[in-house]
């Protein structure tokens, strides 16, 4: 006979601590996260354990049904929570890029201009050459952060949606990088759909251009029969998707396409390189 599944409420726990901090906007440490990632990894193994105890009396089945049913409710239930405090996180990290940290490099680069001006470069011109340089310099980190910032809180993806924010990200990223859409058509996505959307096509972007030794990429989104198509292919190297050789971000990722109810794939090109498929269906029609 199949084992009756045991009630472990430890991830539940979990989630609640987790939602509490995404409440407050923010989760207070790394170990913080990777408790969440273990919890999540604890879900994984429980539901394992319990597709192989499937067996015996009919009793025991429908139980252990049940139980398997909960584990994916709560591991669903815990994927969003997690993504959601990150979100909180590197929405409060953007904002403070932007309206705390740049408005100072804003006023340090006005300061060291009028210093600049205030050294005659007939007395001594290589400090008046270097001075001047400085206020360039500043503005140059200036950028740099905005970038940083629009990373972390997306601005256009509320204000214009997903395919102009795609094609801003696109336009960001030091590659040939190619973003297709289906121009003729409306693509309206509800804004946590396109904020995952636009996770998993960054996250892949950026292992593109960091691990795959990439030298273009494309960027498709489309909907193809009753689903959602987001495809992310680039020329590198590729890569071996394995468990133990997976990073967070593939495991976010992954998390993002549960929270949407989709599914995500990882092919080897036959030309070279690798394709991220996120492919989501689409809601039911109302009769």
């Amino acid at each position: 006979m199949g084992q009756r599944p045991r009630k472990d409420h430890k991830y539940t726990g979990c989630a609640t601590r987790i939602q509490s901090r995404a409440d407050k906007g923010k989760v207070t440490s790394d170990a913080d996260y990777r408790s969440v990632v273990a919890g999540l990894q604890d879900c994984e193994d429980r539901y394992t354990a319990l597709s192989k105890s499937i067996d015996g009396s009919k009793d025991s089945q429908l139980s252990s049904l049940k139980a398997l049913r909960n584990e994916v409710r709560n591991r669903t239930r815990l994927e969003g929570q997690l993504l959601t405090a990150i979100e909180s996180e590197r929405q409060r990290i953007g904002q403070d890029l932007h309206d705390d940290l740049c408005q100072h490099l804003g006023a340090t680069a006005l300061m060291a201009g009028s210093l600049a001006k205030r050294i005659n470069p007939e007395n001594d011109p290589e400090l008046a050459r270097d001075l001047a340089r400085i206020p360039q310099l500043i503005n140059d980190a200036i950028q740099s952060c905005r970038n940083l910032a629009r990373g972390l809180h997306p601005v256009t993806l509320s204000s214009k949606g997903l395919p102009a924010a795609l094609e801003e990200l696109a336009a960001r990223v030091p590659l040939d990088v190619k973003f297709q859409w289906p121009r003729t058509e409306r693509m309206a996505f509800e804004p946590t759909v396109a904020l995952h959307l636009y996770r998993i096509a960054e996250e892949s972007i950026g292992n593109a251009v960091k691990h795959s030794g990439a030298t273009s990429i494309s960027v498709e989104l489309d909907v193809v029969g009753r689903a959602t198509v987001l495809a992310i292919s680039d020329d590198g190297k590729g890569f071996v998707h394995t468990q133990k050789s997976d990073g967070m971000g593939l495991h976010n990722m992954q998390y993002r396409a549960n929270v949407l109810g989709a599914k995500l794939s990882f092919e080897q090109r036959a030309n070279g390189g690798t394709r991220v498929c996120c492919k989501l269906p689409l809601p039911k029609r109302k009769l």
